[in-house]
């Protein structure tokens, strides 16, 4: 009896996917500002990293260019501790994107690039202000 219920929970826990919101993720939750390479040169960006519904951190961000636009940054693989990928789409289409989070000293450090190319273009950002903490 003990046997089995000690092999429903190990079937229950390893159903259940682990929270991408854990140490460093979670306290990257929040506004960003920065630079960003796009079409001729920097610019300036605003990105809100938060859980989405699966509990994986998901973003949004706006590219102020001469017309500033939207995108989404989808897909949060963790590779490495406060490592990560996502997928970045927006009007000029989609790629990758690497970022390394180092929420303590409010920034994280990131590259952008094609869908087939090793992301190779600046994409980092600073905390705008501290995270709310309820």
């Amino acid at each position: 009896m003990l046997f089995r219920a000690a092999l429903l929970l190990f079937a229950l826990s390893a159903a259940v996917p682990a929270s991408a919101l854990d140490g460093c993720f979670s306290m990257s939750e929040g506004p960003w500002r920065g630079p960003v390479w796009n079409g001729t040169g920097i610019q300036v960006m605003e990105t809100e990293f938060q859980a989405g519904a699966d509990g994986m951190l998901i973003g949004h961000y706006r590219i102020y260019d001469d017309v500033p636009f939207d995108g989404t940054l989808t897909g949060f693989r963790q590779t490495a501790a406060c490592e990560a990928e996502f997928t970045w789409t927006d009007r000029d289409g989609t790629g990758q994107v690497q970022i390394r989070f180092e929420p303590e000293l409010g920034r994280f450090i990131g590259r952008w690039g094609a869908a087939h190319r090793a992301p190779a273009l600046v994409f980092d950002g600073y905390r705008t202000r501290p995270k709310v903490i309820s």
